[in-house]
């Protein structure tokens, strides 16, 4: 294994620009995230307040995350980037203006909060496409491990200390003018990436389907590829069985079981971050497995596994080594998802797929964590937290043998042969 071949993409000039663009996007993005929270708080915010302004950024994430890769796949890419940091920079500069005017109010806060999920629907789409135009095919796997390394570090870990580390020396404003300059970076990158030439099917723009039909298109591609559409049912299940657990009971757990539980769930998270780092750059400089639906589906359920241990113990050093195992199987099997996705669909459906996965993954999220509780009360947190253990792998089992015997029968006489891998 050559440790430094996750680093070679970076050798390509138009590639190092788009990555330098991703980086300040998602530093901007999660950098946006704390920044929001500081400033509704310093207008005096409850917490019932608090969540009506935040809210809004998964609203607008939701609401558009489909649409987005109907877009990606009509329109430059490059073009995309462009709009998006454009319309992230002006709604951050205009919101800390109003910030330091003393102005602002909760709706344009909550405003901000939309447009910035909205622009993060588009971004990634646009951005997935575009990376196999930019890279050779055999550097896709090294592409995918770079991003799935930076990506959690910039946004989960950088963006916040720096931005609460800039509000915390002077106010709010001031991490807002930070963003706003990450995003104007940003845009600059996407600028100097070279414009694309779009070729038509039929040579004509008028010639295109409906936007509704690219977009019943791109489900009709998920149904009739198997091996993406056993991917993104089962990163629905195993968002369903694992989110709620550890976001919901994980924390309250640890606050009943420690006299610093809320010390001990930020190590744990931190250990989740750090597996995905180490996992996602080991397998980035691997070659991508032949088969990767096996792999993919068998590292996200070994992975879920640890979530088992807290149904006997809420050792720290125990939970942390478990999380950090499945930080870094998550990790290393989205490499493997990234790079499936941009070598085997077909440019004008990659950016559709891209974004029903992403909106499939997310939009199971909100009901996890909406039930979780509930079935706590009724089936015991134990009982949930072996679920989120062994469901995946049980749901995992039963996805890869229909998948099985979808490639055989497509192997037979008369079988298409499409969508195996």
């Amino acid at each position: 294994m050559n440790t430094l071949r996750v680093l070679s993409p970076l050798s390509v000039q138009h590639y190092r620009r788009l990555f330098a663009a991703m980086v300040l996007a998602v530093f901007g993005q999660g950098a946006w995230a704390l920044y929001l929270a500081m400033q509704t708080l310093e207008l005096g915010a409850t917490p019932a307040d608090l969540s009506t302004v935040v809210v809004w950024s998964g609203v607008g994430l939701l609401l558009w995350s489909l649409p987005a890769g109907v877009v990606a796949d009509r329109l430059p890419q490059r073009t995309i980037l462009i709009g998006v940091m454009t319309l992230n920079a002006v709604a951050a500069a205009v919101t800390t203006w109003l910030a330091w005017s003393e102005a602002v109010t909760f709706w344009q806060l909550g405003l901000s909060a939309f447009l910035i999920g909205a622009s993060t629907a588009f971004f990634f789409p646009a951005y997935t496409a575009l990376v196999p135009t930019l890279v050779e095919a055999d550097e896709l796997m090294a592409v995918n491990g770079l991003e799935g390394a930076a990506r959690p570090v910039i946004g989960q870990a950088a963006a916040p200390a720096v931005i609460g580390a800039v509000i915390g020396a002077s106010v709010p404003p001031v991490g807002g003018l930070v963003i706003t300059l990450a995003f104007l970076m940003a845009v600059l990158c996407a600028v100097g990436l070279p414009v694309q030439v779009r070729l038509e099917k039929g040579g004509r723009e008028d010639s295109r389907p409906h936007p509704l039909r690219d977009l019943v298109g791109g489900f009709a591609y998920v149904a009739r590829t198997p091996w993406v559409a056993v991917s993104v049912v089962f990163a629905a299940m195993m968002g369903l069985l694992v989110v709620g657990p550890l976001e919901v009971l994980l924390p309250a757990l640890l606050r009943e079981g420690h006299e610093n539980g809320a010390a001990v769930y930020g190590m744990i998270l931190a250990a989740v971050g750090i597996g995905g780092l180490v996992g996602s750059l080991i397998m980035g400089s691997l070659r991508t497995p032949q088969h990767v639906l096996p792999w993919m589906i068998g590292l996200w359920a070994v992975g879920c596994v640890p979530f088992a241990l807290v149904a006997v113990t809420l050792h720290p050093w125990v939970l942390g080594t478990g999380l950090l195992v499945y930080g870094a199987l998550i990790g290393a099997g989205m490499v493997i998802w990234g790079t499936a996705l941009q070598e085997r669909v077909p440019l004008d459906y990659l950016g559709r797929v891209a974004s029903l996965d992403f909106f499939v993954s997310i939009a199971f999220m909100p009901l996890s964590i909406s039930v979780t509780g509930l079935l706590a009360e009724r089936l015991g947190t134990g009982t949930l937290f072996v679920a989120a253990g062994a469901g995946p792998a049980a749901v995992g089992l039963v996805l890869l043998m229909a998948w099985a015997l979808i490639r055989r029968s497509r192997r037979r006489p008369g079988g298409n042969g499409r969508g195996c891998a």
